[in-house]
Order: C-alpha cells, then sequence, then structure tokens
C-alpha cells in the first residue's frame, strides 16, 4: 500500500508539472509600416503575414522564448498624409500614422526620402486552462506604441524602409484557486473554488516597456499587390527581467 501512495504520489507530480502554467507577456515584433501614405482618403490596405513574440514569463525560473504567429491588418488612409490602420497578431492594436516629409506613396518617386510618425494602443487578454476545467490564471495586458520611421524610395517598385519605436504599458492579472485530490488523504479538497467559479486567490500587476529597431524591404508586384520582407530587433523588460529577441518577417499586401 505505501510503494502505492508513493507512485500515486509521483505520477501525480508529474501531471501538476505538465500542467503548470505561468503567466507571461508576449508583445509582437512585426512592424511594417511603410513611411509613405497615399494623400487621398479612402484608399484601402489588407495585410498577411508573419509574426513572432518576445515573450517573458512572470516566473523567473523560465526561461524566455520566442513562438510565431499569423499576422492580419487592415489600413484606410484620411487625406493629407494621414492613415488609421488595425492590426490582429494575437494582441490588438489600433494606430494613426502622419506622413510628415517626402513625395505620397501613389507619386512612387524614385530617390524619395520620406518620414512618418505612429501613435498606437496595443490590448491583450490571456488566461491558462491546463486541464481545460477551470483557469489557472488571466491577464490583461496594455500598452502604448509610438514610432518613427523613415524610408528611401529605389525605384517605382522598391522601398526601403525602417524605423525605431518605443512600447509602454502595464499588465494586471490573477491567480484562481481551484479543487484538488490529495493523494495521500485520498481525499478532494475543496480552496474556496468549485471547478466552475472564478474564486480569485491573489492578483499581480507589472509595468513594463519594450524598444528596438527594424528594417524593411517593400517591392510592389502589381500595382494591388506588394510584398515585404523584414527584420526586427526587439528589447523587453518586464518582471524587472529583460530580453532581446530579433526576429524575420514576411508580408503579403493587397491594395484598393
Amino acid at each position: 500500500m505505501n510503494k502505492l501512495i508513493v507512485i500515486s504520489t509521483v505520477v501525480s507530480s508529474i501531471v501538476l508539472a505538465g500542467c503548470e502554467s505561468t503567466p507571461e507577456v508576449k508583445p509582437r515584433m512585426a512592424r511594417f509600416d511603410s513611411p509613405e501614405v497615399n494623400s487621398q482618403p479612402f484608399h484601402f490596405n489588407i495585410t498577411a503575414g508573419s509574426d513572432s513574440s518576445n515573450q517573458i514569463a512572470i516566473n523567473k525560473n523560465k526561461k524566455s522564448e520566442r513562438d510565431n504567429t499569423l499576422r492580419f491588418s487592415a489600413a484606410m488612409t484620411l487625406g493629407k498624409g494621414f492613415e488609421a490602420r488595425f492590426v490582429d497578431n494575437g494582441e490588438n492594436q489600433v494606430s494613426l500614422k502622419y506622413q510628415m516629409l517626402g513625395a505620397p506613396l501613389e507619386q512612387k518617386k524614385t530617390g524619395n526620402l520620406s518620414l512618418a510618425g505612429s501613435l498606437g494602443y496595443i490590448w491583450a487578454k490571456r488566461s491558462e486552462s491546463p486541464t481545460k476545467q477551470y483557469n489557472d490564471w488571466s491577464m490583461e495586458q496594455k500598452s502604448y506604441d509610438l514610432s518613427l520611421i523613415a524610408g528611401y524610395r529605389l525605384n517605382r517598385q522598391a522601398l526601403l524602409y525602417g524605423s525605431v519605436f518605443y512600447q509602454n504599458g502595464d499588465v494586471d492579472g490573477k491567480y484562481y484557486l481551484f479543487e484538488h485530490y490529495d493523494v495521500e488523504q485520498n481525499v478532494t479538497i475543496n480552496e474556496g473554488c468549485g471547478w466552475n467559479k472564478t474564486c480569485v486567490e491573489s492578483y499581480f500587476s507589472d509595468k513594463g516597456n519594450a524598444y528596438g529597431l527594424s528594417l524593411a524591404l517593400e517591392y510592389e508586384l502589381l500595382t494591388w499587390l506588394a510584398v515585404t520582407g523584414e527584420v526586427v530587433h526587439h528589447r523587453a523588460e518586464w518582471f524587472e527581467r529583460t530580453n532581446n529577441e530579433t526576429g524575420a518577417h514576411f508580408n503579403v499586401e493587397f491594395r484598393f
């Protein structure tokens, strides 16, 4: 019987370790934000591409990682150099961009030097349910994104551009209580929560920031179709830790 208890305890420990999760921020790295904007209102573009994240967990014993995801965006020009954009890449982002220098996009002027600034707001909600029966934790993240973008048009088809960016935000989250089975005592212990209840055990919060550089080459295949390759270096500071990541991304843009 004692051997059975020991074996059951070991198995339970392995299962719990496999189900263990920890809150983590996942700031996305891809930018794909050109400094040339169509000067007339109601020009649209829709994009689809790759993205990656600079991931930092609240648990200092867990190594920071990077995961890959898909990225979608939709933008509309407002006229006089302004453009509004929405991005969905696991986070949600809305931004407003203004081209302050250089010829507009429709001119595609070879040798054009362009400069634009962008202000964005990012928000995301995450939760983890290792057993798919209860949430271990939940978290809400909000950040502001500020970038300066400069470009040089190589020819009518090709635009080389880069950016410097800064993000600042905070996270607020909760750890939840749940029922569990105690192998040694052969009883189910209720720590104040049933399976379907959201009883809070404790709260956590943090403030963090990120900044970095990007370099991209955009090539127009057709008047309504362009592709872009991009490299981004991203430095994030969250939970009293700093992590650097460099990612390469690819994007396809449809223009209307």
